[in-house]
């Protein structure tokens, strides 16, 4: 009996101290991903419920005067690492990665309205990843690298231009980011049992909207 639990200390011990591994080189499955103008669907869907009469403050909807235009998005402070991650992360330069089209629109005001995209979604298609026990390093298309540990605590990362935090879960992986512009981006990242897939669904906070926008990635491996 005495070595039945012993074995079954151990076992539990290891099982605890075990952890999802996400080495390897992804493939962007498109057919299983939300796209481009699947996102600025959604995008366009929450603007426009924020612009109704109901989102409307009741001072500015019985005076006639329009409400303000300035959009602070969350900012950070809906983030807390236990379910959204915490506040001062990111990963990736803001204004490469973050509402650049936004940004040049305000040079030329006769240019067509663009809308914003995700961080990092036009150089999501390829993910070349390496972990080790202490973090992981994640090569985008070849052309941004996101290095990150795995102790939740916030540091500069992709050539120091914005913070990322990340914690590993019992079913995968946590990244918090945060942008120069102010823009937020979290992904939970979880891979298929037999390791062959991976999923990566996303939660956007935007200075277009108040509330953020949640899409998601899909992956399957290419060096099995």
């Amino acid at each position: 009996m005495a070595a039945g639990l012993l074995f079954t200390g151990v076992a539990s011990a290891q099982t605890a101290t075990s952890q999802p591994d996400f080495t390897g080189i992804w493939q962007i499955n498109d057919k299983a991903s939300d796209g481009a103008a699947v996102i600025a669907q959604r995008l366009h869907a929450q603007q426009k419920r924020e612009q109704a009469p109901s989102s409307r403050p009741a001072s500015a909807a019985s005076s006639g005067t329009p409400p303000s235009s300035s959009n602070n998005g969350f900012g950070g402070g809906h983030h807390g690492m236990g379910g959204g991650m915490g506040g001062g992360r990111g990963m990736g330069g803001g204004g490469r990665h973050g509402n650049r089209d936004t940004q040049d629109q305000s040079s030329d005001s006769s240019a067509p309205r663009k809308d914003p995209t995700p961080p990092l979604l036009a150089n999501d298609a390829l993910l070349n990843v390496q972990q080790t026990s202490a973090g992981l390093q994640v090569d985008f298309n070849n052309t941004d690298r996101l290095d990150t540990r795995f102790d939740g605590v916030g540091r500069p990362s992709l050539n120091g231009s914005a913070h990322v935090q990340t914690q590993l879960t019992p079913t995968g992986m946590q990244i918090a980011m945060t942008f120069d512009d102010g823009t937020e981006l979290d992904q939970s990242w979880e891979r298929s049992p037999d390791g062959h897939h991976l999923t990566v669904t996303e939660t956007w906070t935007t200075n277009a909207a108040k509330a953020p926008i949640v899409f998601r990635r899909s992956y399957d491996r290419l060096d099995l």
